[in-house]
């Protein structure tokens, strides 16, 4: 049968996409079997799909959510009771490396390789697996299982689905504006391929050594000078007024998404409240403080309360309006967004501690996951209406800006021990999803 009627049969009967996502995202998770399906391509082009027909969103995500778990789930069980027998099978007896690279990964990491394996290609469907056949505690890894895969389906299903709305929106897309989403999109994986290629045992790493420059130093630097200089290109931007088409044309674009999605941008937005965010960095400071003997901890709620405080005077002193519907809803300035700064300053600086001291691929895995919620955040305040596009970017950037300060000074200032990163992330994130969720529900 042909790409053409499937294609056909699905959009016929797009009801059954969520039953296919979630059976897609059961297979791709489990051992070996998600090896050789391409789960990723296929959930891109399913949530495409029902982004392109104006599908409700949250079918999907829930669907993405309980095959994920079940997928994994069924993985530990394999290993759990089916280890020693598998071994001696296709494909563990043709590739005794896949067992032996994911028994490192795990040996390393413990309960954290559950939840950095979910979003790791090669790993995702073995550590799972791992995981069973070293006896960890099913309590446990269930806990992890959950907790991960809250995040992977969001993380895996909204872009396919708000590429699909966009492509409906394309007459929107004027030039310029895709030229601006292509660079933008072009940064963010510059600094993933270079961030990745720091590693110990990567060439980049062994060149600036042999050149006598010391590679975490370059690569925080290169952080702190490029979110810096782009931070004040933003405001440079704002000031000259030659970007004000570009802008309403990019908010003409999200707005019109955000009214497709109102409940999950509200969702994503209340994650980022100010005063929540600078409730859970004090949180972080009295814990880290008392549990951890870490006084370096008060950067996190010093930083955001230092962002807070230069977001507001910027906003008095370049006085930009809202847009039209932000007017109504709010009566202080736009440029830059409150929301922005405090959520990316928050969520980026509580990666860089917790991060402190664990290998390269974790914080790697770490970092990137958190420049993708803070993203998302900064994105729902214009798919609401309230803040320009220049507005979230402009945000983002002051709050990355002082978590990469943060990270160089942690460099020169180490703490002792690394923190008990999954239950302390557990406790914030978890409040912080029930406050938001809280939050939207009064509102709806």
């Amino acid at each position: 049968m042909s790409q053409a009627f499937w294609l056909d049969f699905i959009t016929t009967h797009s009801n059954l996409l969520p039953l296919l996502v979630g059976a897609i995202a059961c297979l791709e998770s489990i051992a070996f079997v998600g090896i050789t399906v391409p789960g990723i391509a296929l959930l891109f082009a399913l949530s495409a799909l029902a982004g392109s027909q104006a599908m409700p969103l949250h079918p999907l995500l829930v669907a993405g959510f309980v095959g994920a778990v079940l997928g994994d789930q069924f993985s530990f069980l394999l290993g759990r009771f089916a280890s020693p027998w598998l071994e001696r099978r296709w494909p563990l007896r043709q590739h005794p490396q896949w067992r032996t690279r994911g028994t490192i990964f795990f040996n390393r990491h413990g309960g954290l390789s559950v939840v950095i394996g979910r979003f790791i290609g090669p790993f995702r469907p073995l550590i799972p697996f791992i995981a069973g056949s070293c006896r960890m505690s099913p309590l446990r890894f269930s806990l992890y299982n959950l907790f991960s895969a809250i995040a992977w389906s969001p993380a895996y299903l909204l872009p396919g689905y708000l590429a699909g709305m966009g492509a409906q929106q394309l007459p929107l897309l004027q030039s310029p504006v895709l030229e601006l989403l292509i660079l933008l999109c072009a940064l963010i994986i510059a600094f993933q391929q270079f961030h990745m290629r720091l590693r110990r045992e990567a060439s980049l790493w062994h060149w600036l050594q042999r050149h006598q420059f010391d590679p975490q130093r370059i690569g925080i630097l290169l952080l702190l000078s490029g979110s810096a200089l782009l931070f004040l290109l933003c405001i440079a931007i704002q000031l000259s007024g030659r970007f004000t088409e570009i802008n309403a044309s990019l908010y003409t674009l999200l707005h019109g998404l955000g009214q497709e999605i109102p409940t999950l941008s509200s969702l994503l937005t209340h994650l980022g409240d100010p005063p929540l965010v600078l409730t859970m960095a004090l949180a972080c400071g009295v814990i880290g403080q008392l549990r951890y003997r870490q006084p370096a901890v008060w950067g996190v709620a010093l930083g955001v309360g230092a962002v807070l405080l230069f977001n507001h005077l910027l906003k008095q002193t370049l006085a930009v309006a809202r847009p039209e519907i932000g007017q109504a809803l709010l009566d202080s300035y736009s440029f830059p967004s409150g929301h922005a700064s405090a959520a990316s300053a928050f969520y980026a600086l509580l990666a860089v501690w917790l991060l402190q001291g664990h290998s390269h691929p974790v914080r790697h895995a770490g970092y990137m996951t958190t420049l993708g919620l803070v993203l998302m955040i900064a994105l729902s305040r214009t798919l609401l209406g309230v803040h320009w596009p220049l507005d979230v970017v402009a945000g983002s950037l002051e709050g990355i800006t002082v978590a990469a300060l943060y990270r160089y000074w942690l460099l020169r200032h180490p703490s002792p021990r690394p923190v008990a990163t999954v239950p302390l992330l557990a406790l914030l994130l978890g409040g912080a999803l029930l406050y938001s969720l809280v939050r939207t529900l009064i509102l709806i």
